[in-house]
């Protein structure tokens, strides 16, 4: 299946679907403003977007932010200015979210592992059997 850009994909749809080529163009612009702030919210580990995958939430980009939000933090604490209590409240909030992404994709990857290793561990029982 070969992609298609949106300037041939918006005419072709407009006229299949009998709506202006305005319509749809407004349809797709809220679809992936919807899924950029699903992926920026940092609420799920995965996001799957039918016809592209599945995007994973990479953990040491998520300790990286943590480790930037506290840097920032601590500089706004040591020389704080009229905006300071607002910024240091959205790290704060960023943090949260981060540190709770961490967590469940820490959960996930122990899960990971122990799926793999009962699944070794039923092929080593096997090939003892067979012996």
């Amino acid at each position: 299946m070969k992609p298609k850009k949106t300037k041939e994909l918006i005419p072709e749809l407009a006229k299949n679907l009998q709506l202006s080529e305005e319509e749809i163009k407004s349809v797709l612009d809220l679809y992936w403003r919807k899924v950029r702030k699903t992926l920026s919210s940092l609420e799920h580990t995965h996001v799957h977007l039918k016809g592209l995958g599945t995007m994973y939430m990479k953990p040491w980009i998520v300790e990286k932010r943590i480790k930037m939000n506290d840097c920032a933090m601590q500089n706004y604490i040591e020389s704080p200015t009229n905006g300071s209590l607002t910024i240091l409240n959205n790290l704060a909030k960023d943090n949260l979210k981060l540190k709770a992404a961490k967590e469940e994709l820490d959960k996930q990857s122990i899960k990971k592992k122990l799926i793999k290793n009962e699944r070794h561990n039923q092929n080593l029982e096997g090939e003892e059997q067979d012996s």
